[in-house]
């Protein structure tokens, strides 16, 4: 028997296994890389409300926008309740509430069917030229200052305006937190 030549192939046995184990361990090592990885994507699925004509560049992170995304958004929901005809009112009350945070959407339709139910009985038109925009990102506030048209019968009204609409972020998207008209010399003031 060749003791010696037993124990050589034993030998580079245990180095072959060696070998196999520091692959297996880096194999393992990867596996827990991309398990981890992908654990920390889940859920990470992005939906965001979008203007629906994008004139500027803007960004969306998970918890932010820059002020272009602010002010787009803005102009277009700061639209829909101020540019109306008796005809228009219902489909933009409709819309306007996809945007308005679901808790706090009764409040606004209450709102909405209010001022439905004033421009419908006086046959008013209006529209809201903006003028200037002025934001603050940081508290994700936009002002629109213009003028607004209403037409009722043959009387045409004109008042310049200012509102602010505040976004708010919640279940990954920016929802109105508030909306309202604003003292166009202060519309950042904050209201008690």
């Amino acid at each position: 028997m060749d003791t010696d030549n037993y124990f050589g192939q034993l030998d580079a046995a245990n180095r072959k296994n060696s070998k196999l184990q520091w692959v297996v361990a880096a194999c393992v090592a990867v596996i827990l890389i991309q398990a981890s990885s992908i654990r920390a994507q889940t859920g990470e699925t992005k939906t965001a409300f979008l203007p629906p004509e994008i004139q500027r560049p803007f960004w969306i992170s998970s918890e932010d926008a820059s002020p272009e995304y602010f002010e787009q958004m803005g102009q277009f929901i700061n639209s829909l309740p101020l540019n109306v005809t008796p005809e228009t009112i219902g489909q933009a009350c409709k819309q306007y509430l996809t945007y308005v945070l679901p808790r706090d959407r009764d409040a606004y339709k209450k709102k909405c069917d209010f001022t439905a139910a004033r421009v419908k009985r006086d046959g008013a038109s209006q529209s809201f030229s903006t003028g200037s925009i002025r934001t603050d990102a940081k508290n994700r506030r936009v002002v629109f200052s213009g003028v607004l048209t209403t037409v009722i019968s043959d009387k045409v009204y004109r008042n310049n305006e200012a509102y602010v609409l505040q976004f708010v972020h919640s279940d990954g998207r920016f929802y109105i937190g508030n909306h309202e008209k604003a003292d166009p010399n202060d519309p950042f003031a904050q209201k008690k």
